[in-house]
């Protein structure tokens, strides 16, 4: 489900090539069924319930509560493939400046100087205040992702205490994020960052409760067989996508963040123990790199863009983008993220060894 979800936040950033300039057909697919392809944002809600699915299953495994070798292992997973994607695109656009030249964001694209228009400090620090769109902008997701991360095992235990709760408890929550982002009290960026990042909390809590009731959830769901089981995939589809390119505001767009994330819970309900997740289970390249293809996509686009945009036109940067971005990226999960996956799992096995040594003593 990651792998999907990621290739089509490539497809919704891939539009700028000149899908959604193309009317009246973009207007009519847009509204279409078919809008579910380039439902970039909706992704990552995704993403984030199936982060809280993980992070409690990897919870739950430390067997008593480690927070240090939790933290230690979480921090190494998600910042080690973070850097080197912030590195490989200063590296990257440095070298295109020596053929091509683009004004920043131009299509989208960044052109980062360091010294110059970067904020570095911010970009190390990862978790404050800053412009992520100046390097990578994918990254604004992650971002929150590792602040959620700091505080997980506290939403762990909401989770675990309230049961089916956490529904109303967390939905209500995000209603009020919603509320204060809206305008009636004076916010500074720092607050609304920690706002929308707590609206993203949600989000985590659906896939912890997921995790938690996985068996009942697995019971009912397998229950479910041919026009009921195709009727529920169709209105999950449904709520994930229909927030798609709506002229909302940052407000109204966590209220519809709700529906994708009904709309997530259901498909990943499904997927559980059944035909749809075997069949999946099977086909694993795209998931076990979807972390790196989220990560350097936007470089990859960028690209092509500037490759191919003004000589070949739009389909050149369908043709090439994706191909251009499964390499790059199994690239990086080769050299950087499988080994800050093997790191951050010795991480946890040593600290917690240590710890058990220490009980033992």
């Amino acid at each position: 489900m990651r792998g999907v979800a990621a290739l089509l936040v490539l497809f919704s950033h891939a539009t700028i090539a000149g899908l959604y300039k193309v009317e009246p057909i973009w207007g009519i697919v847009k509204w279409s069924p078919l809008k579910i392809l380039w439902s970039g944002h909706q992704a990552v809600i995704l993403f984030f319930v199936l982060s809280g699915f993980a992070l409690t299953k990897m919870w739950g495994a430390i067997g008593y509560p480690r927070y240090d070798a939790y933290i230690a292992s979480r921090v190494i997973r998600l910042y080690l493939p973070y850097i080197a994607s912030l590195a490989l695109a200063v590296l990257v656009y440095a070298i295109l400046r020596h053929w091509f030249s683009w004004e920043n964001g131009w299509m989208g694209l960044p052109n980062p100087i360091l010294g110059n228009n970067v904020n570095i400090g911010g970009h190390l620090a990862m978790i404050g205040v800053f412009n992520p769109a100046e390097i990578n902008p994918p990254i604004w997701s992650i971002i929150h992702e590792m602040r959620i991360s700091i505080v997980f095992p506290v939403i762990y235990y909401i989770v675990k205490r309230v049961g089916w709760f956490t529904v109303p408890i967390f939905s209500a929550l995000s209603l009020v994020v919603a509320w204060s982002i809206s305008g009636p009290i004076p916010l500074t960026p720092l607050d609304a960052e920690l706002l929308i990042s707590l609206h993203y909390v949600t989000f985590f809590a659906a896939g912890s409760l997921i995790a938690f009731n996985q068996h009942r959830i697995e019971d009912v769901f397998s229950a479910l067989h041919g026009r009921k089981r195709l009727a529920l995939w169709i209105a999950a589809a449904m709520a994930y996508a229909y927030p798609f390119d709506n002229p909302w505001s940052l407000s109204l767009r966590m209220i519809g963040d709700l529906g994708t994330g009904i709309g997530s819970f259901v498909m990943i309900c499904l997927m559980l123990h059944s035909k749809e997740g075997a069949w999946a289970s099977r086909r694993r390249f795209l998931g076990k790199i979807s972390f790196s293809f989220y990560l350097n996509h936007v470089l990859a686009l960028n690209i092509c863009l500037l490759a191919f945009y003004d000589r070949y036109g739009s389909l050149s940067i369908w043709l090439t983008s994706v191909p251009l971005a499964l390499g790059i990226s199994w690239a990086i999960y080769v050299m950087v993220e499988r080994p800050a996956i093997r790191l951050s799992r010795l991480m946890r096995t040593s600290i917690l060894g240590k710890a058990r040594q220490t009980a033992a003593a």
